[in-house]
Protein backbone atom coordinates (compact mmCIF):
# COMPACT_ATOMS: atom_id res chain seq x y z
CA UNK A 1 0.00 0.00 0.00
CA UNK A 2 1.62 3.47 -0.95
CA UNK A 3 1.57 6.34 0.62
CA UNK A 4 -1.84 7.56 -0.85
CA UNK A 5 -3.80 4.66 -0.29
CA UNK A 6 -2.55 4.71 3.31
CA UNK A 7 -3.92 8.07 3.83
CA UNK A 8 -6.76 7.74 2.14
CA UNK A 9 -8.14 4.49 4.29
CA UNK A 10 -7.13 6.71 7.38
CA UNK A 11 -9.68 8.89 6.84
CA UNK A 12 -12.65 6.19 5.62
CA UNK A 13 -11.73 4.64 9.07
CA UNK A 14 -12.04 8.02 11.04
CA UNK A 15 -15.37 8.38 9.65
CA UNK A 16 -16.94 6.22 12.24
CA UNK A 17 -19.16 7.82 14.10
CA UNK A 18 -19.36 11.28 12.47
CA UNK A 19 -22.57 12.53 13.33
CA UNK A 20 -24.11 14.55 10.22
CA UNK A 21 -27.31 16.38 10.40
CA UNK A 22 -29.44 15.21 6.76
CA UNK A 23 -31.66 18.01 5.87
CA UNK A 24 -33.92 17.40 3.03
CA UNK A 25 -36.46 16.26 0.94
CA UNK A 26 -37.32 12.38 2.28
CA UNK A 27 -39.01 10.39 -0.30
CA UNK A 28 -39.74 6.47 -1.05
CA UNK A 29 -37.82 4.70 -3.84
CA UNK A 30 -39.49 1.47 -5.20
CA UNK A 31 -38.14 -0.90 -7.64
CA UNK A 32 -40.35 -3.50 -9.47
CA UNK A 33 -38.13 -5.94 -12.16
CA UNK A 34 -38.74 -8.12 -14.85
CA UNK A 35 -38.01 -9.82 -18.06
CA UNK A 36 -39.94 -8.40 -21.11
CA UNK A 37 -40.04 -11.04 -24.38
CA UNK A 38 -42.89 -9.67 -25.97
CA UNK A 39 -44.55 -6.79 -27.20
CA UNK A 40 -48.52 -6.30 -25.80
CA UNK A 41 -51.00 -7.11 -28.54
CA UNK A 42 -53.30 -4.79 -27.06
CA UNK A 43 -51.42 -1.84 -27.40
CA UNK A 44 -47.52 -0.92 -28.19
CA UNK A 45 -46.13 -1.56 -25.32
CA UNK A 46 -43.71 -4.14 -23.50
CA UNK A 47 -44.91 -6.90 -21.25
CA UNK A 48 -43.26 -6.85 -18.11
CA UNK A 49 -42.82 -10.65 -16.76
CA UNK A 50 -41.92 -11.03 -13.20
CA UNK A 51 -41.81 -14.69 -11.67
CA UNK A 52 -39.79 -14.22 -8.87
CA UNK A 53 -41.36 -13.03 -5.26
CA UNK A 54 -38.25 -10.72 -4.30
CA UNK A 55 -38.96 -8.93 -7.89
CA UNK A 56 -40.17 -5.69 -5.55
CA UNK A 57 -37.91 -3.67 -3.41
CA UNK A 58 -37.96 -0.33 -1.82
CA UNK A 59 -35.35 1.76 -0.41
CA UNK A 60 -34.80 5.20 1.40
CA UNK A 61 -34.85 7.64 -1.49
CA UNK A 62 -33.79 11.46 -1.94
CA UNK A 63 -32.35 12.84 1.63
CA UNK A 64 -32.97 9.50 2.71
CA UNK A 65 -30.53 7.94 0.24
CA UNK A 66 -28.23 10.40 1.73
CA UNK A 67 -28.85 9.40 5.01
CA UNK A 68 -28.22 5.38 4.24
CA UNK A 69 -24.86 6.58 2.58
CA UNK A 70 -23.63 8.18 5.54
CA UNK A 71 -24.68 5.33 7.81
CA UNK A 72 -23.22 2.47 5.36
CA UNK A 73 -19.87 4.40 5.63
CA UNK A 74 -19.83 4.18 9.25
CA UNK A 75 -21.02 7.75 10.19
CA UNK A 76 -24.03 8.69 12.50
CA UNK A 77 -27.01 10.58 9.91
CA UNK A 78 -29.73 12.73 11.75
CA UNK A 79 -32.41 13.19 9.69
CA UNK A 80 -34.32 16.72 9.36
CA UNK A 81 -37.38 16.17 7.00
CA UNK A 82 -40.98 15.79 6.70
CA UNK A 83 -43.39 13.04 5.89
CA UNK A 84 -47.36 12.02 5.97
CA UNK A 85 -48.85 9.90 7.78
CA UNK A 86 -49.59 7.70 4.61
CA UNK A 87 -48.45 3.97 3.59
CA UNK A 88 -44.91 5.17 2.27
CA UNK A 89 -44.11 7.54 5.10
CA UNK A 90 -44.48 4.48 7.38
CA UNK A 91 -42.60 2.39 5.29
CA UNK A 92 -39.84 5.32 4.87
CA UNK A 93 -39.56 5.70 8.41
CA UNK A 94 -39.41 1.90 8.85
CA UNK A 95 -36.82 0.91 6.35
CA UNK A 96 -34.51 4.03 7.92
CA UNK A 97 -34.75 2.48 11.79
CA UNK A 98 -33.97 -1.04 9.91
CA UNK A 99 -30.62 0.91 8.40
CA UNK A 100 -30.11 2.41 12.77
CA UNK A 101 -31.01 5.51 11.24
CA UNK A 102 -33.12 7.44 14.11
CA UNK A 103 -36.44 9.06 12.91
CA UNK A 104 -37.39 10.76 15.90
CA UNK A 105 -36.10 14.11 14.60
CA UNK A 106 -38.22 13.45 11.00
CA UNK A 107 -41.69 15.81 11.59
CA UNK A 108 -45.09 13.90 10.36
CA UNK A 109 -47.74 16.20 8.80
CA UNK A 110 -51.12 14.73 8.51
CA UNK A 111 -52.29 14.92 5.14
CA UNK A 112 -48.82 15.55 3.35
CA UNK A 113 -48.71 12.39 0.52
CA UNK A 114 -44.40 11.19 0.91
CA UNK A 115 -43.32 11.13 -2.09
CA UNK A 116 -42.64 7.55 -3.63
CA UNK A 117 -40.74 7.13 -7.24
CA UNK A 118 -41.81 3.72 -8.58
CA UNK A 119 -38.88 2.45 -11.31
CA UNK A 120 -40.26 -0.66 -13.52
CA UNK A 121 -37.57 -2.35 -14.99
CA UNK A 122 -36.46 -4.96 -17.41
CA UNK A 123 -33.22 -7.03 -16.14
CA UNK A 124 -30.89 -3.60 -15.37
CA UNK A 125 -32.44 -1.37 -18.32
CA UNK A 126 -35.78 1.29 -16.82
CA UNK A 127 -38.64 1.42 -19.15
CA UNK A 128 -41.14 3.31 -16.72
CA UNK A 129 -40.42 5.80 -13.48
CA UNK A 130 -44.24 6.66 -11.94
CA UNK A 131 -43.81 9.39 -9.41
CA UNK A 132 -46.53 9.29 -6.72
CA UNK A 133 -45.65 13.08 -5.34
CA UNK A 134 -47.74 15.97 -4.20
CA UNK A 135 -44.99 18.90 -3.53
CA UNK A 136 -46.11 21.28 -1.23
CA UNK A 137 -44.15 24.35 1.01
CA UNK A 138 -44.02 23.27 4.39
CA UNK A 139 -47.16 25.06 6.96
CA UNK A 140 -45.49 27.27 9.23
CA UNK A 141 -45.78 24.52 12.56
CA UNK A 142 -44.03 22.22 10.87
CA UNK A 143 -41.05 24.51 9.75
CA UNK A 144 -40.68 25.57 13.36
CA UNK A 145 -40.81 22.08 14.55
CA UNK A 146 -37.79 21.17 12.39
CA UNK A 147 -35.52 24.63 13.32
CA UNK A 148 -36.60 24.06 16.93
CA UNK A 149 -34.99 19.92 16.58
CA UNK A 150 -32.16 21.18 14.86
CA UNK A 151 -31.31 23.45 16.99
CA UNK A 152 -31.41 21.31 19.82
CA UNK A 153 -29.28 18.54 18.13
CA UNK A 154 -26.63 21.30 17.10
CA UNK A 155 -24.60 21.17 19.78
CA UNK A 156 -23.25 17.62 18.56
CA UNK A 157 -23.21 17.85 15.05
CA UNK A 158 -19.74 17.98 12.80
CA UNK A 159 -21.72 18.54 9.18
CA UNK A 160 -25.33 19.57 7.58
CA UNK A 161 -26.02 18.24 4.52
CA UNK A 162 -28.69 20.00 2.49
CA UNK A 163 -30.72 17.72 0.12
CA UNK A 164 -32.76 19.65 -2.28
CA UNK A 165 -35.11 17.61 -4.05
CA UNK A 166 -38.02 20.47 -4.70
CA UNK A 167 -40.94 18.66 -2.81
CA UNK A 168 -41.05 21.57 -0.49
CA UNK A 169 -38.86 20.87 2.61
CA UNK A 170 -36.16 23.22 1.84
CA UNK A 171 -37.75 26.39 2.40
CA UNK A 172 -35.64 29.59 1.78
CA UNK A 173 -36.58 30.60 5.58
CA UNK A 174 -35.88 27.16 7.11
CA UNK A 175 -32.86 26.62 5.12
CA UNK A 176 -31.90 29.98 6.04
CA UNK A 177 -32.21 29.25 10.00
CA UNK A 178 -30.81 25.95 9.92
CA UNK A 179 -27.30 26.93 7.73
CA UNK A 180 -27.06 30.03 9.61
CA UNK A 181 -27.21 28.04 13.20
CA UNK A 182 -24.23 26.03 11.04
CA UNK A 183 -22.46 28.57 10.76
CA UNK A 184 -22.63 30.27 13.86
CA UNK A 185 -21.75 26.74 15.86
CA UNK A 186 -18.63 26.47 12.65
CA UNK A 187 -20.54 23.31 11.76
CA UNK A 188 -19.78 22.71 7.58
CA UNK A 189 -22.56 22.63 5.48
CA UNK A 190 -22.91 21.00 2.25
CA UNK A 191 -25.32 21.48 -0.03
CA UNK A 192 -26.55 19.39 -2.98
CA UNK A 193 -28.70 22.28 -4.95
CA UNK A 194 -31.91 23.15 -7.45
CA UNK A 195 -31.35 26.15 -9.45
CA UNK A 196 -34.61 27.61 -8.73
CA UNK A 197 -33.21 27.79 -5.03
CA UNK A 198 -30.09 29.15 -5.40
CA UNK A 199 -30.48 30.71 -1.87
CA UNK A 200 -29.87 27.37 -0.50
CA UNK A 201 -26.34 27.45 -1.22
CA UNK A 202 -25.28 30.95 -0.18
CA UNK A 203 -21.99 30.99 2.04
CA UNK A 204 -22.22 26.95 2.26
CA UNK A 205 -19.10 25.09 2.89
CA UNK A 206 -19.36 23.12 -0.90
CA UNK A 207 -22.25 22.87 -3.37
CA UNK A 208 -22.11 20.16 -5.58
CA UNK A 209 -24.35 20.68 -8.26
CA UNK A 210 -24.27 18.05 -11.08
CA UNK A 211 -22.73 19.96 -14.84
CA UNK A 212 -26.66 20.61 -16.12
CA UNK A 213 -27.58 22.13 -12.86
CA UNK A 214 -24.35 24.26 -12.83
CA UNK A 215 -25.23 25.58 -16.57
CA UNK A 216 -28.89 26.60 -15.39
CA UNK A 217 -27.07 28.25 -12.23
CA UNK A 218 -24.49 29.99 -14.17
CA UNK A 219 -26.78 30.86 -16.64
CA UNK A 220 -23.87 29.71 -19.25
CA UNK A 221 -22.79 26.57 -20.99
CA UNK A 222 -19.65 24.77 -19.17
CA UNK A 223 -18.79 22.18 -21.87
CA UNK A 224 -15.62 23.49 -22.99
CA UNK A 225 -12.37 23.54 -20.75
CA UNK A 226 -12.24 27.33 -20.90
CA UNK A 227 -16.29 27.35 -20.11
CA UNK A 228 -16.30 25.26 -17.53
CA UNK A 229 -12.74 26.81 -15.45
CA UNK A 230 -14.66 30.61 -15.98
CA UNK A 231 -18.11 29.30 -15.19
CA UNK A 232 -16.96 27.52 -12.59
CA UNK A 233 -15.03 30.03 -10.68
CA UNK A 234 -17.84 32.66 -11.31
CA UNK A 235 -20.02 30.84 -10.13
CA UNK A 236 -18.51 29.62 -6.84
CA UNK A 237 -17.62 33.57 -6.18
CA UNK A 238 -21.59 34.50 -7.22
CA UNK A 239 -22.94 31.71 -4.19
CA UNK A 240 -20.65 32.36 -1.99
CA UNK A 241 -19.40 29.03 -0.85
CA UNK A 242 -15.76 28.11 -0.04
CA UNK A 243 -15.77 25.23 -2.36
CA UNK A 244 -17.55 24.32 -5.51
CA UNK A 245 -17.86 20.34 -7.12
CA UNK A 246 -19.37 20.13 -9.78
CA UNK A 247 -19.88 16.25 -10.91
CA UNK A 248 -20.02 15.57 -14.79
CA UNK A 249 -20.75 11.85 -15.11
CA UNK A 250 -18.53 10.09 -16.95
CA UNK A 251 -16.28 12.83 -17.84
CA UNK A 252 -14.89 12.96 -13.42
CA UNK A 253 -15.69 16.13 -11.07
CA UNK A 254 -14.39 19.55 -11.24
CA UNK A 255 -13.15 21.10 -8.05
CA UNK A 256 -13.10 25.08 -7.84
CA UNK A 257 -11.17 26.68 -4.61
CA UNK A 258 -10.39 30.22 -4.01
CA UNK A 259 -7.36 31.62 -5.78
CA UNK A 260 -6.86 27.87 -7.24
CA UNK A 261 -7.61 27.41 -11.13
CA UNK A 262 -10.39 25.20 -11.01
CA UNK A 263 -9.06 21.46 -10.67
CA UNK A 264 -10.21 18.35 -13.24
CA UNK A 265 -10.94 15.10 -11.20
CA UNK A 266 -11.02 12.27 -13.76
CA UNK A 267 -13.69 9.48 -13.65
CA UNK A 268 -12.50 5.69 -13.17
CA UNK A 269 -13.60 3.91 -16.45
CA UNK A 270 -16.46 1.44 -15.24
CA UNK A 271 -19.32 -0.22 -17.32
CA UNK A 272 -22.13 1.81 -15.72
CA UNK A 273 -24.90 -0.10 -14.57
CA UNK A 274 -27.39 2.29 -12.57
CA UNK A 275 -26.75 6.21 -11.56
CA UNK A 276 -29.49 6.16 -9.44
CA UNK A 277 -28.79 8.05 -6.14
CA UNK A 278 -24.88 8.13 -7.14
CA UNK A 279 -25.11 12.04 -6.11
CA UNK A 280 -26.47 11.10 -3.11
CA UNK A 281 -23.18 8.87 -2.47
CA UNK A 282 -21.20 11.69 -3.50
CA UNK A 283 -22.74 14.03 -1.14
CA UNK A 284 -22.65 11.50 1.86
CA UNK A 285 -18.62 10.89 1.35
CA UNK A 286 -17.33 14.15 0.30
CA UNK A 287 -19.22 15.23 3.72
CA UNK A 288 -17.78 12.56 6.08
CA UNK A 289 -14.02 12.86 4.39
CA UNK A 290 -14.07 16.51 4.99
CA UNK A 291 -15.37 16.40 9.00
CA UNK A 292 -12.47 13.50 9.18
CA UNK A 293 -10.02 15.26 8.33
CA UNK A 294 -9.44 15.38 4.15
CA UNK A 295 -8.27 18.46 2.65
CA UNK A 296 -10.98 19.36 -0.11
CA UNK A 297 -9.59 17.79 -2.59
CA UNK A 298 -8.81 14.12 -1.31
CA UNK A 299 -12.52 14.58 0.02
CA UNK A 300 -13.60 15.15 -4.06
CA UNK A 301 -11.35 11.91 -4.50
CA UNK A 302 -13.07 10.03 -2.04
CA UNK A 303 -16.56 10.86 -3.35
CA UNK A 304 -15.31 10.24 -6.90
CA UNK A 305 -14.12 6.82 -5.51
CA UNK A 306 -17.45 5.81 -4.10
CA UNK A 307 -19.55 6.99 -6.98
CA UNK A 308 -17.54 4.95 -9.53
CA UNK A 309 -18.22 1.71 -7.17
CA UNK A 310 -22.05 2.08 -6.38
CA UNK A 311 -22.84 2.74 -9.96
CA UNK A 312 -21.72 -0.48 -10.76
CA UNK A 313 -25.22 -1.63 -8.44
CA UNK A 314 -28.41 -1.16 -9.14
CA UNK A 315 -30.96 0.53 -7.74
CA UNK A 316 -30.91 3.27 -5.25
CA UNK A 317 -27.76 1.38 -3.13
CA UNK A 318 -25.09 2.44 -0.91
CA UNK A 319 -21.39 1.81 -0.76
CA UNK A 320 -20.36 0.64 2.60
CA UNK A 321 -17.18 1.51 4.66
CA UNK A 322 -15.61 -1.74 3.97
CA UNK A 323 -15.69 -1.26 -0.12
CA UNK A 324 -14.63 2.14 0.18
CA UNK A 325 -11.76 0.78 2.37
CA UNK A 326 -11.13 -1.75 -0.22
CA UNK A 327 -11.38 0.82 -3.07
CA UNK A 328 -9.24 3.28 -1.69
CA UNK A 329 -6.77 -0.01 -1.19
CA UNK A 330 -6.56 -1.10 -4.83
CA UNK A 331 -8.21 1.92 -7.34
CA UNK A 332 -5.54 4.89 -6.22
Amino acid sequence: MNKKQARFSRIVRAFQGRKIAVFGDYMLDGFLRGEVHRISPEAPVPVLLIQKSNAAAEYPGGAGNVAANIAALGGRPIPFGVVGNDRSGRRLRALLEGGSIPTTTLVSQRGRMTPHKLRIASHAHQLLRLDFERPEPLPKSTAEKLARGFALQARGLEGLIVSDYRKGAVTTELCTQMTALARQRRIPVFVDPKPEHPESCRQATVVTPNLQEAELMAHAPLRTRQDLETGGERLRAELGCDYLLITRGSEGMALFEPNKPGQEIKSLPRPVYDVTGAGDTVLATLALALVSGASIREAAELANLAASRVVLKFGTEQISQAELLDAAAHEL
